[in-house]
């Protein structure tokens, strides 16, 4: 970015919210990898986000969007312009309304994941035992579709909050007019949940935690939870062996390139065990995904969502 046109923005930025420049984003994702972003800015509501998108619109200033920076791999270069993390907008979680047999609960984007599931435990409001050990914000897992083969987002969503591109102003979105698939809702780009919409049933919390405990213990002994990591890497084939079984068969658990690893726990999963880099990770995927083609002649699409230069 040009010298005078990033402090101009820089300047417009920081009246909005906080702005931190030249921010490694290593320090903003669960696989601890990422260059710097030009400016950094952390919103805590949606005045502050639908400033930050007007001002960025009006300048010319590319915008990239962060969650709780799971399922995501930053370039070594990192991001030009400006990145908005939405990960401090927690306007809370309630309860909005009930109705016989269901309650419908709302949370702020930047909310945990885990956060919505304790409040639903809390509760006595079941449906969201899926998620448990599910990382990240409640906005993430909706754009992403988070769920395991027990359930996911699409299952549970009644209506999602978004700002339109370029601050253009808000929008609720019912469930039926939502295209959800596999690990992925499509928006129109430049799109920013703010907030969802849940259904969830009534059940007895001793059923509900039983449920969430054994889930997560599944999670915790099948899933290298200890590594950082973006979560599974590769999605499942739509027939046939799913990716981390394809990949275990081709003889790859283990294999390294500099700091990045195929998990020897789970397959799916590429570990950083120290100091790995994005073209690290790229080279082991690009391995992988030849591997895995010239054996079972599948074309293994990658699940982690890739930014920056």
């Amino acid at each position: 970015m040009i010298k005078k046109q990033y402090h101009t923005a820089y300047q417009a930025f920081a009246q909005t919210a906080r702005i931190l420049k030249d921010e490694p984003l290593e320090k903003h994702t669960s696989f601890k990898i990422g260059g710097p972003a030009d400016m950094l800015a952390l919103p805590e509501n949606e005045t502050q986000l639908k400033t930050l998108m007007e001002k960025a619109a009006h300048l010319g200033i590319p915008v990239t969007l962060l969650g709780g920076g799971t399922n995501l791999l930053i370039s070594d270069k990192g991001v030009r312009g400006l990145v908005i993390a939405t990960k401090q907008m927690k306007t809370g979680i309630s309860i909005k309304r009930s109705i016989k047999g269901h309650s419908i609960i709302t949370a702020g984007a930047g909310e945990r994941l885990s956060a919505v599931c304790r409040f639903a435990l809390d509760h006595g409001l079941s449906g969201l035992e899926f998620a448990a050990g599910i990382p990240g914000t409640l906005g993430g897992a909706v754009v992403m579709n988070a769920g395991t083969a027990s359930g996911n987002m699409a299952g549970i969503i009644e209506s999602i909050r978004i700002l339109e591109p370029a601050g253009a102003g808000f929008k609720d979105i019912s469930v039926k007019d939502l295209d959800f698939g596999y690990r992925n809702l499509n928006l129109r780009q430049g799109s920013v949940i703010v907030s969802a919409d849940i259904v969830l049933g009534h059940s007895e919390p001793e059923t509900i935690k039983e449920i969430f405990d054994r889930n997560l213990k599944l999670k915790n002994s099948t899933q290298p939870v200890s590594h950082a990591s973006a979560g599974c890497f590769f999605k499942n084939p739509a027939h046939g062996m799913p990716a981390g079984e394809l990949i275990e068969k081709s003889g790859l658990k283990g294999m390294k390139i500099n700091d990045a690893m195929v998990s020897e726990i789970h397959a799916n999963f590429i570990v950083n065990t120290g100091r790995a880099e994005c073209s690290d990770v790229l080279a082991l995927m690009d391995h992988i995904r030849k591997t895995v083609f010239e054996k079972y002649h599948i074309n293994l699409e990658p699940e982690v969502r890739m930014k920056g230069e």
